[in-house]
């Protein structure tokens, strides 16, 4: 079997504080994982790191299918622009074209999950001493956490629905490196699984990361983690995200909370310079107009990535967004709806902004000459308004609806939306008017992420209205990829 594809970075990565730019524009060199004798040091061990990353932000992931390409369309957020489109809104998965999309989104995640544990078993079994102190366990614990991630949704797209059938048998749990493949597990087995893996990362990150201790955000010193990029990384507060939306996944309302609390730990423990992500106030975002500072873990992309394909899909080719979008933003102030939508001359909308070439992250970077370096828009993975959301709909579920409208006001006061603090105005605030409510922002918050695909599929929604507002039956089949009869290793050989 060939080694599975790792794209290895040549820069000095190590070197954040001065050149911390560098690696966000790197293309791939299109190696393959190196031999043993390539982790001779600790900043090899970062490259490898670094290289699962990059990977992350291809077309055939995160920067396409999973997302703008693909998952949107059957989140019914995109209007359809042609055949193959259509089909994915259709959940038709007869379809030649969604058929190789899917072979490859399933080829390409356990590519990336053999690269991690090609990673671990060096990181693991090395003599290398890392002179960073943490710098080891950090990478040992977002590889962790990588893995479980990765196989997390893989979880979320081929097998059912938690709720609908946990006893599924599907898909395995890879753990090594090499030509074996691991049984097939139930969704519970393999949830089971991601959340060791999961919980392990947690406990070696609280230790050393440093978006956790507020380390301050310029004094990283050369080989330091340096703060500010964090976000860019399966961080501390990534992993809590994380396992709140996993213990969501399973109707775990009492360990979701518990996560979602933890992860907003960070605003309420730190000063606001030590932050490395926060709501964003109106006015304040300058052209970042995917609110990238709300991000907990976001990819990096290039601008002939992910921007790149926003362009084209809203600028060039006028790609619509659901018709109902601004029936869904009932306040013209939000902010969300005011920065992501351009009108069309037909009274249509397109997500023009968000993440299109307008938007430039600033200050999270510096080249070498010590100035600032803005970015393109990032791929966001998990962002604080989903983890309010899982917050607000774990104490709603636990009837606690009064205390869940405070984690909905505070996520909507940074938008401009002011829905909920008037239902408690109102005395409106019951179990099912804080449910309808977290629906509602479900439908705001995501455009363009793919996240809306999920929550229908998570509440086994059996219908749905579709972009051009006719309404959907939907069925375990169309929520569930077809696993392809082509075993996931050998596609990978």
């Amino acid at each position: 079997m060939k080694k599975t594809l790792l794209y290895i970075l040549s820069l000095l990565l190590l070197l954040p504080a001065v050149a911390c730019s560098d690696w966000f524009d790197a293309p791939s060199d299109g190696e393959t994982i190196p031999d043993h004798k390539y982790f001779n040091d600790e900043n090899a061990f970062y490259n490898a790191l670094v290289g699962v990353y990059t990977q992350l932000r291809d077309a055939d992931l995160y920067g396409e299918n999973l997302t703008l390409g693909m998952l949107e369309y059957m989140g019914q957020n995109m209007v359809p622009g042609d055949d193959e489109t259509r089909s994915m809104s259709e959940y038709d998965y007869a379809s030649s074209a969604v058929q190789a999309r899917i072979s490859t989104i399933l080829r390409e995640m356990y590519r990336n999950i053999t690269s991690c544990n090609r990673v671990i078993d060096e990181i693991e079994t090395t003599d290398v001493v890392f002179y960073n102190t943490g710098q080891k366990e950090i990478i040992t614990g977002e590889l962790y956490a990588l893995r479980a991630a990765l196989h997390f949704d893989l979880v979320r797209l081929f097998h059912p629905a938690y709720s609908v059938n946990a006893s599924f048998v599907g898909l395995s749990y890879e753990t090594t490196f090499g030509t074996s493949v691991g049984a097939p597990l139930t969704t519970t087995e393999i949830l089971d699984l991601i959340i060791h893996d999961m919980t392990y990362a947690a406990t070696l990150l609280q230790k050393y990361d440093p978006v956790v201790t507020g380390k301050g955000s310029y004094i990283a010193s050369p080989g330091e983690i340096d703060s500010r990029t964090r976000t860019f990384y399966l961080n501390y507060y990534a992993v809590t995200a994380l396992l709140a939306r996993i213990y969501m996944y399973k109707g775990d309302y009492t360990n979701a909370y518990i996560y979602a609390d933890e992860t907003f730990k960070h605003i309420r423990n730190l000063a606001t310079n030590a932050q490395i992500f926060y709501y964003v106030s109106p006015g304040k975002y300058i052209s970042d107009f995917c609110f990238s500072r709300e991000h907990i873990w976001g990819i990096a992309s290039l601008p002939d990535g992910f921007t790149a394909l926003s362009d084209t899909l809203f600028s060039s080719r006028k790609i619509r967004v659901r018709a109902d979008v601004a029936a869904i933003y009932p306040d013209v102030n939000d902010t969300r709806f005011r920065e992501w939508f351009t009108r069309q001359s037909d009274a249509s909308y397109t997500l023009q902004h968000k993440f299109g070439a307008s938007t430039l992250l600033t200050d999270y970077v510096t080249n070498t000459s010590g100035t600032a370096t803005d970015l393109p828009a990032r791929i966001p993975v998990i962002k604080m308004g989903e983890v309010a959301l899982i917050a607000a709909e774990s104490l709603n579920e636990q009837n606690n609806p009064t205390e869940a409208a405070e984690w909905l006001i505070e996520m909507q006061s940074s938008k401009r939306n002011s829905i909920v603090t008037e239902m408690k105005t109102a005395g409106q605030l019951t179990v099912e008017n804080i449910r309808e409510a977290i629906r509602d922002e479900y439908h705001r918050e995501f455009f363009g992420e793919g996240q809306l695909f999920y929550y229908h599929k998570r509440m086994n929604d059996k219908t749905i209205s579709s972009c051009v507002g006719e309404e959907i039956t939907m069925t375990a089949d169309k929520y569930t990829f077809p696993i392809p009869t082509t075993t996931y290793k050998e596609e990978t050989e």
